[in-house]
């Protein structure tokens, strides 16, 4: 073969390679902030449990106030991995007991880190901004402290685990914030702050969640669900981002500003130069409650704002129906078709033991 010809087919070669790449070449992460030290032994709070080792400190981050955290670790030390956990809500409460005790001895050895917050982590404090992606540097700088940095882990596999806002906090952190060390996540119920503006906006259309083939259903296929804050989360949302009056989530007469203001801090906001939805190194599992038959009120807007944000996913991905969920996001005590009704709790054991490990390099 010729020389020239040769050096044609390199360049055709390297220009795919920058062409398929270049949309997450482009991604810039927002800038992390920083864990203040000394992080100290304390008491561990209510909710945590017995034989846990607590540690607390604070952490900075630009454009909000210093906010205070408390981490209990189970089992350190554990060489199968690590897992993080964020809870739902504000995460100043303890969660996944029941998780915590499957993933560690005698049964496995995982490491487990549950994060509490000393106030809400959605909020950035008073004159410094109303912006949940300001504020999500807080859970993404302390997960990269703990793992990243090697603070905690202690070899295995790096992997985190978040309810409701808790995963939205998690998928700030890969989408925003580069979190590319993670192996594997499990998101239960959301994450629920996709699209705010969706969210927040009283007319906005339903949404069909698992349309095609996007979803593990065990054939029993999608079902429409509304993004729109209910259930007085519509109030947290206001709060959190400084929004009031008129101008109130899911209020009615929101301005085109405040719509826009919610767009930008959201986790699907339309920014590919400080966002990326592509996770080479990270496996992704999503856990969403279907509508129950005959209980409208078993459902609110976790799986349609779960159903935005996995539609822009391009790496590896699994997300679940699960049926016969007892609350809102129950996830835990429904059932998952696409395992011939296994609990939900049963079914993301089994699925964090089987991922979450430290990669073939």
């Amino acid at each position: 073969m010729k020389s020239w010809t040769i050096s044609i087919l390199v360049a055709i070669c390297f220009a795919g390679i920058f062409s398929s790449g270049s949309a997450y070449a482009q991604f810039k992460p927002l800038p992390l902030g920083h864990v203040n030290l000394p992080v100290r032994s304390v008491s561990c709070p209510d909710g945590y449990d017995p034989g846990t080792l607590c540690y607390s400190s604070t952490v900075s981050c630009p454009d909000a106030l210093d906010i205070g955290f408390t981490y209990g670790v189970v089992d350190p030390g554990g060489k199968d991995g690590t897992v993080i956990f964020f809870n739902g809500d504000d995460g100043t409460t303890v969660g996944f007991s029941q998780y915590v005790q499957a993933y560690g001895p005698p049964a496995h050895d995982y490491q487990s880190v549950q994060v509490v917050w000393a106030t809400p982590w959605e909020e950035t404090g008073n004159g410094t901004g109303s912006s949940l992606k300001t504020a999500a540097c807080r859970p993404a700088t302390l997960m990269d402290w703990l793992l990243n940095q090697k603070n905690v882990y202690n070899g295995g596999g790096m992997c985190a685990q978040g309810a409701s806002a808790g995963g939205a906090a998690i998928a700030y952190s890969l989408t925003e914030y580069g979190a590319r060390y993670l192996n594997h996540v499990e998101l239960e119920s959301g994450p629920v702050l996709s699209d705010v503006s969706m969210g927040c906006n009283p007319n906005a259309s339903s949404i069909t969640v698992c349309p095609g083939r996007e979803c593990l259903t065990g054939r029993e296929g999608s079902w429409p669900d509304s993004p729109i804050y209910v259930d007085g989360n519509q109030d947290s949302i206001s709060t959190w981002t400084g929004a009031y009056g008129q101008n109130a989530c899911a209020a009615d007469g929101i301005s085109q500003n405040q719509y826009t203001a919610w767009k930008n801090m959201s986790i699907v906001d339309g920014n590919r130069s400080d966002s990326t939805f592509t996770y080479p190194k990270t496996s992704l599992s999503g856990w969403l409650c279907s509508k129950p038959v005959g209980c409208d009120s078993c459902q609110n807007n976790s799986a349609a704002q779960g159903q935005i944000f996995y539609q822009n996913v391009t790496t590896s991905k699994s997300v679940y129906r699960v049926d016969n969920c007892l609350s809102t996001e129950g996830v835990d005590q429904g059932t998952v078709p696409e395992f011939d009704g296994e609990s939900g709790l049963q079914a993301i054991i089994d699925d964090m033991v089987s991922q979450c490990s430290a990669p073939h390099r």
